[in-house]
């Protein structure tokens, strides 16, 4: 297949763009300017080319901790610019720590729906805490300061977590429906539905556990509880989605207005008489 036919990079999983997301005044999200993913510390030259020639992506947001851009660092793709904004240190989500990975899951096993616990903290901590806080923030001031209106990749390990908070951040600020920011969450699970049932089956087996490998489960879905758990914390700690926006992630009332007019597309007229 022609490099510039295909649909998405092989080595990036979770990889999708936000085009077509019903936003302020059910103006839609412009195709190719917005994109979310996980971890590309695996592309192969081909994916590489494939994001700069097919997707126009000029800008790489990595979301991760310090100790997950050592052990899997980003490949570096002439014409690209990337930008770090960790929106969870390695103290405050250890799960990404792979010398704390086997502890912690113990942990997470000696308590019933430890997994979900766990994960439900870890999205409030993403909405609240002064460094998620900031990771995110940054995040749309590339977004407002995007002049020439490039397109832009953001990611984190699995694409799924800490790069659904950043993308229900943008979501917001573009005036996305909490629903439909579910949805595009909740759309995580397709991309890893064979993968995650392999894992699932192969816990079962080695481990002689359901329980391990219904906590694994746990901790590799995207849950509707979790995302409404930093729903829940920023509403009370901001008062609401205006709150966050402005208050948590410093968007004042222009940018706003700048970014709905950068990536949403303008209202179809209706066809004459």
């Amino acid at each position: 297949m022609p490099l510039l036919q295909r649909k998405r990079p092989r080595r990036i999983a979770n990889f999708r763009d936000l085009g077509g997301i019903v936003g302020h005044n059910g103006r839609r999200i412009r195709p190719g300017m917005l994109y979310r993913s996980g971890h590309i510390a695996r592309l192969t030259e081909h994916d590489a080319q494939l994001l700069i020639k097919r997707y126009g992506i000029e800008a790489v947001v990595d979301l991760r901790s310090d100790s997950e851009q050592i052990e899997k660092p980003d490949v570096i793709i002439k014409g690209i610019e990337y930008y770090v904004c960790s929106s969870l240190s390695d103290k405050e989500n250890p799960a990404v720590n792979k010398n704390n990975r086997r502890m912690l899951l113990r942990q997470i096993m000696e308590v019933d729906g430890g997994a979900r616990s766990f994960l439900k903290d870890s999205y409030r901590k993403m909405v609240t805490t002064p460094r998620a806080l900031d990771a995110y923030s940054r995040l749309l001031r590339l977004l407002v300061n995007n002049n020439d209106g490039s397109a832009i990749l953001w990611h984190c390990t699995q694409g799924k977590d800490r790069a659904g908070v950043g993308t229900a951040a943008v979501l917001m600020a573009l005036g996305v429906s909490r629903e439909d920011i579910m949805k595009d969450y909740l759309r995580s699970n397709k991309y890893y539905r064979y993968k995650n049932k392999l894992i699932f089956a192969l816990v079962f087996v080695l481990a002689h556990s359901i329980h391990a490998a219904i906590t694994l489960h746990h901790l590799l879905s995207a849950r509707r509880e979790y995302l409404r758990s930093a729903f829940d914390a920023l509403d009370e700690k901001f008062g609401g989605t205006e709150g966050f926006l402005r208050d948590g992630l410093g968007l004042t009332d222009e940018d706003i207005a700048l970014l709905r007019q950068r990536y949403l597309e303008p209202v179809a007229a209706a066809p004459a008489g």
